[in-house]
């Protein structure tokens, strides 16, 4: 398994950093991608990463910080532990104020991220809510890899990202949600385009909720997606893990 999305530089991990990745390593997760969300935890992501073999680093601002100073993380993307840059993209969720002068704000830092992956040749973590509109606009014709991270749109906002060559990774909101909007979705999606992450230490999936998500509860992930598609779980789970490993080149 690997967890593709788990933010173990956040400080909720702080005073147990070690057992959690001990114990998400003893219980099956073969590898961890840590995505950065703003400068200081993105070269956080890096220093984790660079004292364990098997985590790696994404170095990346979340739309919500457009005033970080993003020249700061085109030094942290050469880093060899770097796979790829994110989490990235535009977040139009309860914007307040000047909303207009926030989105170009987003996209413009979004575009940023979008150049600075066709320089390195790293795949991009997206970060996409209640913005498809503009997303899709802004990664059109553009020559990026790049996977929609915790989706929670809907078929047909994912069929047009898997038409841009984009892949799709799902939290354990799929094990909680009541609409049945995502479970369409995964039925309609080919295994093979699929990745899986916890968010840590956000969403935990049933059994856990409430609890601080850890990247060994991806089992419940591959497990809610093995029952929706109707395949064994040993088969959504080596075929998440291939294309994690593909998709990061780890």
């Amino acid at each position: 398994m690997i967890d593709t999305h788990a933010h173990l530089n956040f400080p909720d991990f702080d005073k147990d950093l070690e057992q959690v990745i001990g114990e998400s390593f003893k219980n099956g997760v073969e590898k961890i991608i840590i995505p950065g969300s703003d400068v200081l935890n993105s070269k956080k992501a890096v220093e984790i990463a660079g004292e364990h073999e098997n985590i790696f680093a994404a170095v990346g601002i979340h739309p919500h910080y457009t005033d970080e100073d993003f020249s700061k993380l085109i030094e942290l993307a050469k880093n060899k532990k770097v796979v790829a840059i994110g989490e990235c993209g535009l977040d139009y969720f309860r914007l307040e104020g000047d909303i207009t002068g926030n989105q170009k704000a987003q996209k413009e830092l979004f575009s940023k991220h979008l150049e600075l992956a066709q320089k390195t040749d790293l795949p991009l973590i997206f970060h996409n809510r209640e913005s498809d509109g503009d997303f899709l606009e802004m990664v059109k014709g553009q020559n990026v890899r790049g996977v929609v991270h915790c989706f929670t749109a809907d078929w047909s906002f994912a069929r047009e990202a898997l038409d841009l060559g984009f892949l799709i990774s799902f939290t354990g909101i799929i094990t909680f949600d009541k609409t049945g909007k995502l479970e369409e979705v995964i039925k309609n999606i080919p295994l093979a385009k699929i990745m899986v992450e916890t968010d840590s230490p956000l969403l935990a999936p049933v059994p856990y909720r409430g609890q601080r998500a850890e990247p060994w509860m991806v089992r419940e992930i591959i497990q809610k997606i093995a029952d929706i598609k109707g395949v064994l779980p040993e088969e959504a789970e080596e075929m998440t893990t291939t294309t994690a490993k593909n998709f990061f080149g780890i």
